[in-house]
């Protein structure tokens, strides 16, 4: 018969034993991969709502997005940090917020001058590279060319000579070719393609009767038809038995105005303002047992955490690295807390870098001062100061800025602390330099970024 003292011994051994199986259960799920393969693609414009996966179910837009996107988890409320494509795709890659990489100029300002990114800022690809991974981008070019440094990090570095749109099929063969040149090596894959930016230019689907409905029948169109090559893409890793080794990322820069709300005349159209329907952007990551299959994650993430995620999960430390966004390995993962109650925040549109906006759960504070000049975009009807209740007003309809200043007094004050850290770290990085250049106005005109020779023409009205 054991006494008191055996048995504080068995039960200790014992105690000690189930915490060694609780603690390998939990560690099963805590892993890194790091021969893991890298792709993010990127489809410029990408609205969240259009995507099969997030519940849009009146054309099939995305099916071959929809059918690798249910074998890893997606967050459906995921964030861009502008409205435009070069200061949310370099927040991507750097993890940073615009006021930090410097891209928060105004739209014009692009067609004379380039943010030069401060070399203590170090890129996806440069880090990527660095830790031996062969890095190669496919771009369509213009607001994610080279003349901005999105080259940077990059062994090879795509971009076409005109923007035309018209680019994911042949950007498709492009990395098919480079794939299969590196097969054997560990890669780091960047795709982005303008094929649902305007102009839109397929008719899969039967037109609209009304000019909202031609305008998203067009989108759905040009959305499938870019679907259908990616498709391509996903098909030769799953062939080529690259899939399991390789961590897919699908997101987008920004959202699209389609008829949600006509400001400056602009139904159809984005980088002019910041409601949801140009910050809200789809983000999965696909990582075969790396990552559980077949769930979507509620809580509100950011395109800056991108960065700081794929690092994580590809085993590379991020210490002694300044970057702005979260590790979401342990969501991905399932076995870290929700962040359900974080603040997102929002600035760089057109109009340059004093639009900002914060939104909680709850909540949504818009601060958009008038920026004078000749540009479309600086006629808008907009308030200077805009407060939605998101629970009531998802849409973002009904401003009680006035009716309610406790609650705009408090997200006033989160917004300027952030703002106050983003001057404090730009400065610490180095302070901003704006280096002119000869860029091509006519890349940028194509994607109505600054204004056109020939007014009105660089924003379809009925979204053709």
């Amino acid at each position: 018969m054991m006494n008191g003292r055996h048995w504080i011994t068995v039960a200790g051994i014992m105690i000690a034993l189930i915490g060694v199986v609780w603690m390998s259960r939990s560690d099963s799920r805590n892993r890194i991969d790091q021969q893991r393969n890298v792709v993010v693609i990127l489809v410029d414009t990408l609205r969240t709502d259009h995507v099969g996966l997030y519940g849009y179910g009146e054309r099939a837009t995305t099916p071959n997005i929809d059918l690798i996107g249910r074998r890893g988890r997606w967050f459906e409320s995921a964030w861009s940090t502008a409205p435009w494509t070069t200061p949310s795709i370099m927040s991507l890659m750097t993890s940073m917020h615009p006021a930090v990489h410097g891209f928060n100029l105004e739209g014009h300002r692009y067609a004379s001058v380039v943010p030069v990114l401060s070399s203590s800022i170090q890129t996806l690809a440069q880090v990527l590279g660095s830790n031996g991974y062969r890095t190669m981008a496919v771009t369509g070019g213009g607001g994610v060319g080279s003349v901005y440094g999105f080259d940077r990090g990059f062994d090879r570095f795509f971009e076409p000579d005109v923007v035309t749109g018209e680019d994911v099929e042949s950007g498709v063969d492009l990395a098919l070719q480079w794939l299969k040149s590196v097969e054997n090596e560990q890669f780091f894959l960047f795709f982005h393609t303008y094929e649902v930016h305007l102009p839109n230019t397929h008719r899969v689907f039967a037109e609209g009767l009304s000019a909202a409905g031609r305008a998203a029948s067009a989108y759905d169109s040009d959305l499938a038809f870019a679907d259908q090559h990616l498709g391509r893409l996903f098909e030769h890793l799953e062939t080529q038995n690259q899939l399991d080794d390789t961590l897919v990322i699908i997101t987008s820069d920004h959202g699209e105005n389609l008829h949600d709300r006509i400001l400056g005349e602009r139904p159809v159209e984005h980088g002019h303002h910041l409601h949801d329907e140009l910050l809200s952007v789809p983000l999965i990551f696909v990582a075969p047992g790396l990552i559980p299959a077949g769930q979507g994650l509620s809580e509100p993430v950011q395109l800056t955490d991108v960065m700081p995620t794929i690092l994580s999960l590809v085993g590379i430390p991020t210490q002694g690295m300044r970057i702005q966004g979260r590790d979401l390995r342990g969501r991905l993962q399932g076995w870290a807390p929700s962040i359900d109650n974080r603040t997102m925040f929002a600035g760089a549109p057109l109009q340059g870098s004093n639009w900002h906006s914060i939104r909680t759960s709850d909540a949504k504070l818009m601060v958009t001062p008038p920026v004078h000049g000749t540009n479309w975009w600086n006629n808008l009807n907009q308030p200077s100061e805009a407060l939605y209740l998101l629970g009531d007003d998802p849409h973002e309809r009904d401003n009680v800025f006035d009716a309610l200043p406790d609650i705009a007094n408090s997200l006033q004050t989160t917004l300027k602390q952030h703002l106050a850290a983003d001057t404090a770290l730009r400065q610490e990085l180095g302070p901003a330099e704006y280096v002119p250049v000869e860029n091509d106005r006519t890349k940028l005109e194509a994607l109505g970024y600054i204004e056109t020779s020939q007014p009105g023409q660089d924003a379809p009205q009925d979204g053709s």
